[in-house]
């Protein structure tokens, strides 16, 4: 397979996954029940309580998304240094990147989401209480600050910008796997040795996110190191089916009662982490899917994807509430507003990822970049 094929491959996934992120908060903002994470969430039509209830509601999985995130940052910073004819220093120079890299444009999506909600008072009587807690969050500007540069990336703590807890996982996994990685350049046997004995340090770790979210990390350099191409489409399908299907895990889903008998509340957890390394393997392991997926759209998705993230939730609030309702006012039903304003917001999401990801992920890029070449003449 080619490296260009598997690289785009790569964009690609991410950039799917990030739509499956909109997408599940779009369906926490306006059908809950999609989720059915609370008790009290109600199936407003056959559609929606359908929906649930199959096997096919991995589209709108934001869990299984983060966790094939994950994967693919182990993936994909264990073939840049790889491929390096110095992977020390390449070591090195990554490890100094990493942080302005993924901070600089989260701690500006914080800043934009606080100033989007300290000075604007949109209604939020019309639309569900996920979206409502948004709409009437009242954070202060210094925590903005705080959330953005130490709070998220130390403590996953996201009360402003809520998707920032995955800045922790981001940058301890990228640490753990530099230093595993620069073990690797001395003994390989003690790299795996030690990959391999991770998972055994649950005890350790108090937030099960933090401990999935870093093995995951782990599983994307396996395979990158030692996957192996998956000779037969058919298999190569099954293992993408089966992936998918557990990325829609939900523990009331009928779906999957199978396994909520064996798992009980941690079917939603474990099917969602599992499907992350089945996804990304099931992919970038087969030329087949590889190919399909190595397509401009997608690829283009996949650059905008981190800046899409990032913003989403300020263009939920900003673009989609007010649309939402302007339609509802007009006279639209509810699910007839709901369809308008997403198509709003979706290319609101577009236009906007497309100019931060120019400007704000170009500046990140160009200061890591230069911190690096001080630091380590990189």
């Amino acid at each position: 397979m080619q490296h260009s094929s598997k690289l785009n491959a790569v964009e690609s996934i991410r950039g799917l996954a990030c739509l499956a992120v909109v997408f599940s908060h779009l369906s926490l903002s306006f059908y809950p029940y999609l989720h059915h994470f609370d008790d009290h969430d109600q199936a407003t039509n056959a559609l929606v309580y359908w929906i649930h209830h199959s096997p096919f509601t991995f589209w709108y999985s934001g869990t299984a998304a983060v966790y094939v995130f994950f994967v693919l940052s182990g993936f994909i910073l264990s073939y840049v240094i790889g491929n390096s004819r110095v992977p020390k220093q390449k070591i090195k120079s990554m490890l100094i990147k990493r942080y302005p890299r993924l901070a600089i444009p989260a701690l500006i999506s914080c800043i934009l989401l606080w100033a989007a909600l300290y000075f604007s008072d949109i209604d939020s009587s019309q639309v569900q209480y996920w979206l409502q807690v948004l709409a009437q969050q009242n954070s202060s500007f210094g925590q903005a600050i705080y959330e953005g540069t130490i709070g998220s990336f130390l403590f996953a703590e996201s009360s402003v910008n809520w998707v920032l807890w995955t800045m922790q996982v981001e940058l301890i996994g990228s640490v753990v796997l530099f230093a595993l990685l620069y073990l690797k350049q001395y003994s390989s046997g003690l790299f795996l040795t030690l990959v391999l004995m991770f998972p055994l340090s649950f005890a350790l770790f108090k937030n099960m996110d933090l401990y999935l979210g870093l093995i995951s990390f782990l599983l994307g350099s396996l395979i990158f190191f030692y996957g192996r191409r998956i000779a037969s489409n058919a298999w190569a399908w099954l293992l993408l089916a089966l992936g998918l299907y557990l990325a829609g895990a939900h523990n009331s889903s009928l779906a999957y009662q199978g396994i909520y008998q064996f798992l009980g509340d941690k079917t939603y957890d474990y099917c969602n982490f599992i499907s992350g390394s089945l996804i990304v393997y099931s992919i970038l392991m087969s030329p087949l899917l590889s190919r399909m997926l190595d397509r401009p759209v997608f690829v283009y998705l996949g650059k905008l994807s981190f800046s899409v993230y990032l913003l989403h939730l300020m263009l939920l609030y900003i673009v989609c509430l007010p649309v939402f309702n302007y339609c509802v006012q007009h006279g639209f039903n509810y699910d007839s507003a709901f369809m308008v304003a997403s198509l709003v917001f979706l290319v609101a999401i577009l236009i906007c990822s497309d100019i931060y990801s120019r400007v704000v992920d170009r500046f990140a890029i160009f200061i890591s970049n230069k911190l690096a070449q001080y630091w380590a003449g990189a």
